[in-house]
């Protein structure tokens, strides 16, 4: 199995490959979800502190910067921390380190987002993550999370070919995400995760086999 330095390995392969031939894979692609915009519409976040939890190039960072907003982020690939730097003309606002080490400081922000970047990992791993989030969320606070469906992930094109390491965790065996692991999780399993915050609503995209959590410290 891969551990967390090989996981750096392998995105910062993904995006150095994007900025050479400009393929643009997962995340890469252009827009942002729109179940994102909605929920920023529907909320006041202008002159709010917001933390982007693996945020590759910047692009939702670039928009709630747009905003207003205080931003910050994190990745464990230093090509894509280069670009979301470059992006946000701010050498300093994303930082290069591993989402599942790096612990957050305490009370510190008003948003924390994870849009396709925290599954990749253990679910132990994410599981940590998620508490995490919740200590470092002010009281009142939001995250904006997505997440795997267990069962819809499992027929995505990337899992063609994979080894499930355990329950739920797949590791594709070709494509550019070979050797990375995936957690994906039940309705059940993300109730539990989310069990300390006050309020959760949780929405399955099932054409796209991914769960959209919005929480609320």
């Amino acid at each position: 199995m891969e551990n967390s330095s090989s996981n750096m390995t392998i995105w910062d392969r993904i995006y150095q490959k994007y900025k050479q031939d400009g393929e643009e894979y997962a995340t890469l692609k252009p827009g942002l979800i729109p179940d994102f915009l909605n929920f920023i519409k529907e909320h006041d976040f202008r002159a709010k502190r917001v933390l982007d939890i693996g945020c590759g190039n910047g692009k939702y960072l670039a928009f709630l910067q747009s905003l207003g907003l205080e931003v910050s982020g994190l990745d464990s690939s230093p090509t894509a921390v280069e670009m979301a730097n470059s992006l946000l003309n701010d050498s300093t606002v994303v930082i290069e380190a591993d989402i599942y080490g790096y612990l957050l400081p305490a009370s510190t922000y008003d948003l924390i987002i994870s849009i396709a970047a925290i599954h990749h990992g253990l679910k132990s791993q994410v599981i940590n993550a998620i508490k995490n989030i919740y200590q470092s969320l002010k009281t009142g606070g939001y995250c904006f999370i997505t997440l795997p469906d267990n069962e819809g992930s499992s027929h995505w094109v990337s899992m063609a070919e994979h080894q499930e390491i355990e329950p739920g965790t797949r590791i594709p065996l070709t494509g550019p995400e070979k050797g990375l692991p995936h957690s994906s999780f039940t309705k059940k399993e993300i109730e539990a995760m989310f069990v300390d915050f006050s309020k959760v609503t949780t929405k399955l995209l099932s054409d796209r086999g991914r769960w959209i959590i919005i929480a609320q410290k």
